[in-house]
């Protein structure tokens, strides 16, 4: 008996993402970085110092292809548009609602906590734990199907 083919018609749906990291602290996100390439996760690092230079890429990126898949880690206590402002703002915006967040800070405040997870956010982790984000990311970066973002659900 012959064999039956591969169904690859999926294979498209996992696609490599584009992990953007939301924080201000020069030597924090250089650490991430270095912990992406060390533990060899497969994606395109992208670094905004703020909320609001986070949604100009974000807005950009959709803008080029909204087929795009982004996986944000965004630190909560940033000058100018904070992490809380980012998470409404984006949660508002029709073409960026379905943008899955971690967030990654150093906040243990219960009220921090409630509010990140109230704006849907995918998990919440302290900056001491690099590690086991990173093991999420991986894992994300692997088998994740992405949403569509810029509002086109088909």
């Amino acid at each position: 008996m012959k064999p039956s083919p591969v169904d690859s018609s999926n294979q498209d749906d996992v696609k490599r993402p584009t992990f953007l990291l939301i924080e201000d602290d020069a030597v924090d996100a250089e650490a991430f970085r270095r912990a992406v390439k060390r533990n060899q996760v497969d994606c395109e690092l992208v670094h905004a110092s703020d909320g609001g230079e986070a949604l100009e890429k974000l807005r950009s990126m959709v803008n080029e292809n909204d087929d795009i898949g982004v996986l944000a880690f965004l630190d909560l206590n940033m000058p100018g548009l904070n992490g809380h402002e980012f998470l409404a703002e984006v949660r508002r915006d029709e073409s960026l609602k379905r943008l899955a967040v971690f967030v990654v800070t150093t906040s243990r405040h219960k009220r921090d906590i409630a509010l990140a997870y109230d704006k849907n956010v995918a998990g919440y982790f302290e900056k001491d734990d690099l590690a086991s984000v990173l093991e999420i990311a991986r894992q994300f970066a692997g088998r994740l199907v992405f949403p569509t973002l810029g509002g086109k659900s088909d």
